[in-house]
């Protein structure tokens, strides 16, 4: 048997786009002389689609797009993601369906099972899980369908405590082979896990398992692809493409060897952030980006996901110098431009910054500067940038990193202004590791940018470390505290911190609760962003209770 796997990037919402890919999948797998074709989870509507599954001609319209696919569907047996009204018992009155297509007939459905409602999803808020598990047979195969979360359970990836195992339910129909259409977000370090999920429910239920994954990115949310087919015995046999379409065809019958599963963390994660970058621009209809270019490494890098997601003809850097800037900053920010060939505009800040100094004067009579000073030159910079995307229909986008964001070493309506946050969910030392990375075969950010000390460069030889511990220190309880929910007690043993230095950056993160809250949109790269899928109040006493 021949299975087509078809990896694409749907747009959410688009239902006629993302039946139209459908189409010319369907068309693609006929031309192959494939038996199946197989797509990832709510293809039609694009995952997640979140309140749009209220609007009931939403839809109606990806019931009626069925009926043209189905009529597409000759000669191969087609199964398709798509959400669609639940008649059984249910509150939500709506499911999360495979439908599968046999010969031009639409033979049934797949409901999903386990519906995620933590972190990023909250699938049990919009529908229903699925009552039943069977079989579909085509071509003397007994044939199973699941559903992403469905198999993870299996695998112990989870930590939700669902009360049934479809795995095990459909080890009971005893199938020849199980489809799975999924949607799983990318993160960082995650590829082999879901490997590790398909082998595991391929070995119990003795029999391939094919795993069609989503591509793309939608808002914060990246999908990587890498689509999966393992064989009985759990072993790797092919493996798409990462962060782009695909169209994997695997022939059961033909002999074929292990495919081990090598990749480059940081390769994908780059990957990651221009994806990321790329469709929240073009699915949006925006072409130009533009982007404050100090000199520091948070908006080198930056410049680079960009320059590479949208063409250096469609990114516009903007050089504010200020009378701290030093020379070497601007000679960096000039030289990573013409590396990447984009252009470079210059706007002093220094003559209205001058001009608010001596305005304010009266009113701060004889108080000594302080972090106000800062920040208003920060907030020039935003006004200068937000004129910039005005005028020119650019779109911003914010450098600021996850280490910045998490202490609040950020300024409001300064550089925390832009359209998404493009590194806002890198951590410091990441961002040290992606430049070192872009560098790996020839200078492209200057040394100079990444070698000498992080500077915001708002008072004369600021250093990030006059404010901050150092920044390897920050990113272990980041990763500690923040990803992984570990008490202050242990973060300091496990890590020979001093605890109330660890229980200060903790008071920090709480405390920056309201300025993320005013964050622009971050691109999700890690277990847990600042973004999506975390939720703290910011008025709270939790730490001042010391229960940590």
């Amino acid at each position: 048997m021949k299975i087509t796997v078809a990896q694409i990037n749907p747009v959410i919402g688009d239902v006629e786009a993302n039946t139209q890919k459908v189409l010319e999948s369907i068309k693609l797998a006929q031309e192959a002389q494939s038996d199946i074709v197989l797509f990832p989870e709510l293809t039609l509507c694009g995952y997640p689609p979140q309140d749009l599954v209220y609007h009931h001609t939403f839809i109606d319209k990806m019931e009626q797009s069925l009926q043209t696919i189905a009529v597409h569907s000759k000669n191969i047996m087609t199964v398709v993601g798509l959400a669609r009204p639940n008649l059984g018992p249910g509150e939500r009155g709506l499911s999360n369906s495979a439908a599968i297509i046999v010969d031009q007939k639409l033979v049934g459905f797949q409901d999903k099972w386990l519906l995620p409602n933590y972190d990023i999803f909250n699938e049990r808020f919009y529908f229903d899980p699925g009552q039943k598990t069977q079989t579909f047979t085509y071509k003397d195969k007994k044939i199973g369908v699941l559903i992403c979360e469905d198999i993870w359970q299996h695998s112990g990836y989870v930590s939700s405590r669902y009360a049934r195992d479809p795995v095990l339910e459909m080890e009971k129909l005893n199938p020849d082979i199980l489809l799975n259409l999924s949607a799983s977000p990318y993160q960082y370090d995650k590829p082999d896990q879901r490997v590790e999920v398909c082998a595991k429910t391929a070995r119990t239920l003795n029999c391939p398992l094919v795993y069609c994954a989503q591509v793309g990115a939608n808002d914060s949310l990246i999908f990587d692809g890498y689509s999966v087919y393992v064989d009985q015995t759990g072993e790797l046999r092919q493996l798409a493409k990462g962060f782009a379409e695909d169209h994997m065809h695997v022939d059961l019958s033909a002999e074929s060897c292990a495919c081990p599963f090598h990749y480059d963390p940081m390769s994908d994660l780059y990957k990651a952030l221009v994806l990321g970058v790329r469709d929240y621009f073009f699915k949006s209809g925006f072409k130009k980006a533009c982007l404050g270019l100090s000199g520091g490494i948070d908006s080198a890098l930056v410049a680079c996901i960009t320059a590479e997601a949208l063409g250096p003809e469609n990114l516009l850097g903007i050089s504010m110098p200020s009378r701290y800037t030093c020379d070497l900053s601007k000679n960096d920010a000039q030289t990573l431009a013409d590396n990447l060939g984009f252009n470079v505009t210059t706007v002093p800040i220094e003559e209205p910054f001058t001009e608010y100094l001596g305005l304010l004067k009266p009113h701060f009579q004889d108080l000594p500067p302080d972090t106000t000073e800062e920040n208003i030159q920060a907030r020039l910079r935003g006004i200068i940038l937000m004129a910039f995307s005005n005028k020119l229909g650019h779109i911003v986008v914010s450098t600021g990193n996850k280490s910045e964001f998490a202490l609040g070493y950020c300024t409001l309506y300064g550089d925390m202004c832009g359209g998404l946050g493009v590194i806002g969910d890198v951590t410091k030392t990441q961002v040290f590791a992606l430049c070192r990375w872009i560098n790996r075969n020839k200078e492209i950010i200057p040394w100079s940018t990444i070698e000498r000390p992080p500077s915001a460069e708002l008072r004369a030889n600021q250093k990030d470390s006059d404010t901050l511990p150092p920044y390897d220190l920050i990113d272990m309880v980041i990763r500690s505290y923040v990803e992984d929910y570990l008490p202050i007690k242990v973060i300091a043993k496990k890590f020979n911190i001093p605890e109330p230095e660890v229980r200060d950056l903790c008071r920090r993160i709480h405390r920056a609760e309201y300025k993320r809250r005013q964050a622009p949109p971050v691109l999700r790269v890690s277990k847990k962003s600042f973004g999506i899928g975390r939720r703290y109040p910011i008025v709270q006493n939790w730490l001042k209770k010391d229960p940590c």
